[in-house]
């Protein structure tokens, strides 16, 4: 199974006021969706919140329509961000399905209006829930904020970590796979940790440098990542720059 993983695509109202009015997401979208199209067909994209800059319905619909154009038919899973509102983003795409090939899927939101940093719970209680459900069902999360990143500053983290940490744990010693795909970062990394595999897109819109609590904007970086899913773990993970 071959998924498009894109997040932070920020598109906004022409009028809004961003971090870089020098940049145009619209146009960084399409450069990345025409990137990636060697690597089609796509069985879903996974877009990992920060669809919008400004929250707006403008920039939801230009997303999704943008998406809809480059790969049509092809179900896009999004979860909203911190710059999102959770409404906008739930009433342009699609219900998540329960399933996408062998995998079972759990979209989960951890934004909070006019905060930065995430939140843990819901993500922690979705866990839980599959958990109480039982199967053997290997998951597929998806979030804004990492639990695992090249980041440790205030902005980039999860408040109340440790009770997503605990839950991941917990999945872990069932040594059932967990793949948990984020975003927020605008950087890609990736890293494995027993049967759980964390994985972060990159920005589409512009790219950020992490190490520790400093942070900087770097000239390169935006792209997307092509995952390879096999029945019970991911197979690869191609970073594309554009």
């Amino acid at each position: 199974m071959r998924l498009l993983h894109l997040s932070d695509t920020h598109l906004h109202e022409l009028d809004a006021v961003t971090f870089h009015p020098e940049i145009d997401p619209a146009a960084r979208l399409d450069l990345v969706l025409e990137a990636v199209r060697p690597y089609a067909p796509f069985d879903a994209i996974m877009l990992t919140g920060d669809v919008c800059d400004d929250g707006s319905t403008y920039g939801a619909d230009g997303v999704r329509d943008r998406l809809a154009k480059a790969y049509p038919g092809v179900r896009v899973i999004a979860v909203p961000g911190n710059h999102d509102r959770t409404e906008v983003v739930e009433a342009t795409f699609d219900p998540a399905p329960v399933r996408v090939g062998g995998w079972h899927v759990i979209p989960v939101s951890t934004n909070v209006l006019g905060q930065t940093e995430g939140e843990a719970g819901p993500p922690a209680e979705a866990l839980a829930t599959a958990l109480a459900e039982g199967g053997d069902e290997p998951l597929l999360m998806l979030q804004h904020h990492p639990l695992r990143s090249n980041s440790t500053h205030e902005w980039f983290v999860l408040n109340e970590v440790e009770r997503l940490a605990a839950a991941v744990a917990d999945v872990a010693a069932t040594h059932r796979p967990l793949v948990l795909l984020t975003g927020h970062t605008h950087q890609a990394f990736q890293s494995l940790e027993g049967s759980v595999h964390h994985i972060g897109a990159p920005s589409t819109y512009y790219a950020i440098e992490h190490d520790g609590n400093d942070w900087r904007f770097a000239d390169e970086g935006t792209g997307a990542l092509i995952i390879e899913l096999g029945d019970r773990a991911v197979e690869s993970v191609t970073l594309i720059l554009a």
